[in-house]
């Protein structure tokens, strides 16, 4: 009876040894996403906005522009930059968010307040960003048609099932760390007692 007991233990922290393993690559990908991200969301606005030719061929297809013709000059191009700086200074809060997150999960730290910390951050930069997307669009549409000859500017401002999602799943991921700091403090009292 006892070797059974002990085999069934040895078969336990071996699963538990694969799940924690499993767990940490898990943690790197994500990492590794999250970085790749980050290096993404710097170089290709940048790229875009220095690329006259790149612009000219997007801007007409952008929501709300119904193949809308586009003046692409130098006001257009710096207009359109400075409308995508907000949106990319906080996707990279949400990303650095998202990197401290899953370094804590990488330490083993779960249900901490450092996790939870980041885990907020992350998702109220999630919901800025959704509530920022409709005025990047409507920022680009205006600096891609400024230039145009009067009665040919376009003001759009559109909001999209995307951004919907974007501010519920901001809205879930809040809710759930409240709930989780609810009990974490219930963990860090229990644990006082002992």
């Amino acid at each position: 009876m006892q070797d059974k007991q002990n085999l069934a233990a040895d078969r336990a922290l071996q699963t538990g040894g694969q799940a924690r393993g499993t767990q940490r690559r898990l943690c790197r990908v994500v990492r590794g996403l999250t970085l790749a991200g980050a290096v993404s969301l710097v170089l290709i606005p940048a790229w875009f906005w220095l690329s006259p030719d790149w612009v000219a061929d997007v801007g007409p297809n952008l929501p709300g522009m119904m193949g809308h013709p586009v003046k692409v000059d130098g006001r257009a191009l710096m207009l359109g930059a400075l409308g995508s700086l907000p949106i990319i200074a906080v996707g990279l809060v949400m990303l650095w968010q998202l990197w401290q997150l899953f370094g804590h999960y990488l330490a083993g730290r779960v249900f901490t307040r450092d996790t939870l910390a980041a885990l907020r951050g992350f998702a109220l930069a999630m919901t800025l960003t959704a509530v920022l997307l409709p005025f990047q669009r409507t920022a680009m549409i205006l600096a891609l048609t400024l230039g145009n000859p009067v009665g040919q500017r376009l003001l759009v401002f559109t909001v999209d099932w995307q951004d919907y999602l974007l501010v519920l799943m901001g809205a879930v991921l809040t809710a759930m760390v409240s709930v989780m700091g609810e009990a974490v403090k219930l963990a860090e009292e229990n644990s006082s007692f002992v």
